[in-house]
């Protein structure tokens, strides 16, 4: 949760030119995220709404198997490669979102709303 953005410049400065930031609306998201996976590139989704592409579920649960040696997730159609550096993030402007149960289990919500008592005490220390 990330109103102010400080997220985002936080995790941009963090992971560098390395990163790969997309949104769900960009069509072509998936075979950038497929790359990241593989090449272990960590990715960004920006601006996410309470909806999450369900395409991703077997990410967000990390439906990794062997193949050949190979720890291998399940992606649409593809099977591609998990490269163990791989990390997601996904940051929303939305102030209050409401994302069901399943969201809540599969992943970690850090809220990095600005409140009053959060920036007197950034302020005073």
């Amino acid at each position: 949760v990330d109103p102010q953005e400080q997220a985002v410049n936080w995790i941009k400065n963090k992971e560098g030119a390395e990163l790969v930031v997309q949104n769900f609306s960009n069509p072509n998201f998936i075979r950038h995220l497929e790359l990241a996976i593989q090449y272990g590139k960590p990715y960004l989704f920006e601006d996410v709404d309470e909806e999450i592409d369900p395409m991703i579920d077997p990410i967000l649960e990390r439906l990794t198997f062997i193949e050949n040696n190979q720890e291998m997730v399940k992606l649409g159609d593809s099977t591609i490669p998990w490269d163990k550096s791989f990390r997601l993030f996904m940051t929303t402007k939305l102030a209050n979102p409401h994302y069901s149960p399943e969201i809540m289990g599969k992943t970690m919500i850090i809220n990095y709303s600005v409140t009053q008592l959060g920036l007197q005490n950034q302020l005073l220390n």
